[in-house]
């Protein structure tokens, strides 16, 4: 669940997004994003899509670079990323939730979305 503790120095809530803003990250980023700022702007608790990493104020992400992989991860860990970690074309880590619409900004970002963990095996697959 995503606690709402206030930030010193910190406006409470940021200007509503527009999706052209966003057009690089996915849509439940998006939504995360929106939940998140009426919350802070209402000092309320928002309902959170449970399928999503989010870690405290953070969501855990994966991120691919529209160049080089170096220069998207140090823009990313700028913008206040922990544990980043890269992969191919691929940056993943946790990035604050405040910060989706810089990481939309960003022009060595192509795409970013929700890290969303795959399991294996399936249903009638258990040991007998």
């Amino acid at each position: 669940m995503l606690a709402m503790t206030p930030t010193v120095g910190c406006a409470a809530a940021g200007p509503p997004a527009s999706d052209g803003q966003l057009t690089k990250v996915g849509p439940e980023l998006r939504a995360l994003y929106e939940a998140y700022r009426e919350g802070r702007a209402t000092g309320t608790t928002p309902r959170l899509n449970p399928n999503l990493p989010v870690v405290g104020d953070r969501v855990v992400v994966d991120a691919v670079a529209a160049d080089r992989i170096e220069d998207l991860q140090a823009d990313l860990v700028a913008l206040g990323m922990r544990e980043a970690v890269s992969a191919g074309r691929i940056v993943s880590g946790q990035l604050p939730i405040e910060n989706i619409p810089a990481l939309a900004a960003l022009p060595s970002l192509q795409f970013a979305r929700a890290a969303i963990s795959a399991t294996q095996g399936g249903a009638g697959r258990g040991v007998r």
